[in-house]
């Protein structure tokens, strides 16, 4: 956190391979964030000799994200991301959406009272996340909430699968967001790759590979509505 504070524009903060920093009490009780600036890159050292790379966790179910990248150019490499939920939650959403309930307003009020967790977030652009493992964020591993050119990168990226959420990679409803998502390892997630379908939002996915389990389509871009 001291590094992050006094962090320049193309400095990268190294953590050890060895390292794990549970957040959760910190988001617990002060609802805390790891806040990455403007072309700062956040690094382990996952695969070079054998290393998992150091893990960053939160076990809290109201993660709202653990790490915020609060500018563009920022790269996030290396690191272990462990969410709080990886478990589907069937039965939760077999009570949230039942006519017994009332209306789709009230079943949606009920749902949302199982908080949800996201891994990393932006609102700007050219943020790059490469060479990590991303698990157990029950809305989204990486949340493209706004911001274009963001390029998501031999990962692996599994285990976020709340079933009405659960994304790997989801691009929110900011006026112009798009990324290019390839060569990632994905199993597990309710939608490895989601899109709200607003307009200025697009993604382009290549060479990815899905292991096959999933609770529905991998790659979606919403419609309709």
């Amino acid at each position: 956190l001291a590094a992050l504070k006094s962090a320049k524009e193309g400095e990268v903060i190294f953590i050890d391979g060895h390292s794990q920093i549970d957040c959760t009490d910190l988001v617990f009780t002060e609802k805390f964030q790891i806040k990455l600036p403007t072309g700062v890159t956040l690094a382990s050292d996952r695969g070079l000799q054998g290393s998992e790379g150091a893990i960053i966790r939160s076990d809290n179910f109201a993660t709202m994200p653990l790490i915020k990248a609060i500018g563009p150019n920022i790269r996030i490499s290396g690191l272990r991301i462990i969410g709080p939920d990886p478990k589907p939650r069937l039965e939760h959403h077999r009570r949230s959406f039942n006519s017994q309930r009332g209306d789709r307003k009230a079943q949606d009020q009920y749902y949302y009272l199982l908080p949800n967790s996201r891994g990393i977030s932006t609102d700007f652009g050219f943020l790059e996340v490469d060479n990590c493992e991303l698990s157990g964020w029950s809305h989204a591993a990486i949340f493209l909430q706004d911001g274009r050119n963001n390029h998501i990168h031999h990962n692996y990226i599994h285990h976020n699968q709340r079933n009405g959420l659960g994304y790997g990679v989801c691009l929110g409803r900011g006026k112009i967001v798009s990324a290019f998502i390839e060569f990632n390892l994905f199993n597990f997630n309710r939608h490895s790759i989601a899109g709200t379908g607003a307009p200025g939002n697009s993604y382009e996915a290549r060479n990815n590979v899905e292991l096959g389990e999933s609770l529905s389509h991998n790659f979606d871009m919403h419609g309709g509505g």
